[in-house]
């Protein structure tokens, strides 16, 4: 309906994140290879999405506002940082002495990382007629991305089992699509779009309550690295809203009832709350007067990480590990081969699988967003920016930026933030 009938082709943003957060948990292909993104249904998807592409193809190269023209001639400040990160994925691992038994492999995982990044904003950057985008629409799908996986995450607690004994059993939070850090990692992205409204909005008190929802089934989600991105998010989102929004008065009362109702909610049920994340490690304890780490293997698999980038320091070793594999996260073999174990941290996985080449190239990409907001530092951008660096922060301790699904929205973000309108953050708009 889009291709044929709609004025531009953003009506299709929220298609991309919605068909990668809904799977049933049933359906998980990493664990179920009975699903149905296998088999006959698993073609029947497949034609789906063809027969979507060649509409929308058909669509651009016919439209005479858009355009296969367009597409290529629109100026874009991100697209040699994001050309320069692509090549040093498909450049990834060249120099191993057993490239060529991954290469296939190799080379497909780069196209997947690669286009998760570039496509989407590649697309929307041309295809969109931002004089006309309604920045409140981008927004609202951060928004409901975070509501809609909260929902998912209160519909696994009366289904299956994750609370026992009155405790939070984590790993009973799966869904369709990812585990409980996944999950969490999604909600904590969404926070940012939350306060957006509430700076936005005459009646900034139901935004702000409802950015303490999302904080809170990111604590039920049992992530720790989610806990960590969403904390960040809260507090700068807070800070930043506390300052800019349009009703002040109501924003400051609504702050001051909600901390008042949670330190006694907290007093009331400081036994409860205790006992049901008794099964959620901390981050850290102290045993012996020292401190020790509850990093769930993560410094182990960051050393070995880190040797393997010694051993091939230029290009890596690829995005398949060769000389040490980390943690796999899937059930079915085939899964684990299209998706290759991941090293759990942005910097890590760039330096063991692309070498300083791909490191260079992703600061570059860095540095290169970085730019761009300061450049255009609107009220919109900044949100983006938290929502940004939120998915940075717990890309530090996780897979997410190597997750599909996460940087889809990312690269869409990126589009946003370049080519949306709006006025300087001194001068937010009702």
């Amino acid at each position: 309906y889009v291709g044929l009938f709609a004025d531009d082709l953003a009506p299709i943003m929220p298609l991309f994140i919605l068909c990668y957060i809904t799977p049933a948990p049933s359906n998980n292909p990493g664990i179920n290879d009975q699903g149905l993104f296998y088999g006959s249904t698993g073609i029947y998807l497949v034609c789906i999405v063809a027969v979507g592409v060649l509409v929308l193809l058909f669509r651009i190269a016919l439209d005479k506002n858009l355009g296969l023209r367009r597409l290529f001639t629109t100026k874009r400040k991100l697209m040699v940082g994001m050309i320069t990160l692509g090549v040093s994925y498909f450049l990834s691992g060249i120099l191993h002495e057993q490239y060529f038994e991954y290469a296939k492999g190799n080379l497909l995982s780069a196209f997947i990382q690669f286009a998760s990044v570039f496509l989407l904003y590649f697309i929307f950057s041309a295809s969109v007629k931002w004089e006309q985008f309604d920045l409140d629409y981008f927004a609202w799908i951060g928004f409901v991305m975070g509501i809609v996986v909260s929902a998912e995450v209160i519909w696994l607690y009366i289904t299956n089992n994750v609370i026992v004994d009155g405790s939070i059993i984590r790993y009973n939070i799966t869904s369709g699509w990812g585990c409980y850090n996944n999950i969490g990692a999604v909600i904590s992205m969404s926070i940012p779009f939350a306060f957006y409204f509430a700076a936005r909005k005459k009646r900034s008190s139901i935004f702000l309550l409802l950015g303490c929802f999302l904080f809170g089934m990111v604590i039920l989600s049992g992530s720790r690295g989610s806990m960590v991105g969403a904390v960040f998010a809260f507090i700068a989102s807070f800070i930043f809203t506390l300052v800019k929004c349009n009703n002040k008065k109501e924003f400051y009362t609504a702050t001051l009832t909600l901390v008042g109702s949670a330190l006694i909610v907290a007093l009331l049920f400081q036994n409860k709350l205790s006992t049901i994340f008794q099964y959620i490690p901390g981050i850290a304890h102290i045993d012996s007067n020292s401190i020790v780490w509850n990093d769930s293997g993560r410094i182990e698999i960051y050393q070995n990480g880190w040797k393997v980038f010694l051993n091939n320091p230029i290009f890596g070793q690829s995005f398949y590990p060769i000389e040490y594999a980390p943690v796999t996260f899937a059930q079915i073999a085939e899964f684990n081969s299209f998706f290759p174990p991941r090293w759990h941290n942005t910097v890590i996985q760039m330096l063991a699988s692309c070498g300083i080449v791909g490191m260079l190239a992703y600061s570059y990409h860095r540095i290169d967003t970085l730019r761009l907001y300061f450049k255009k530092r609107t009220l919109t951008n900044t949100y983006i920016l938290f929502f940004v660096l939120t998915l940075l922060i717990m890309s530090l301790l996780d897979c997410h930026f190597f997750n599909v699904g996460p940087v889809l929205f990312y690269s869409i973000a990126l589009a946003v933030m370049e080519f949306g309108r709006d006025e300087t953050v001194k001068s937010p708009q009702q």
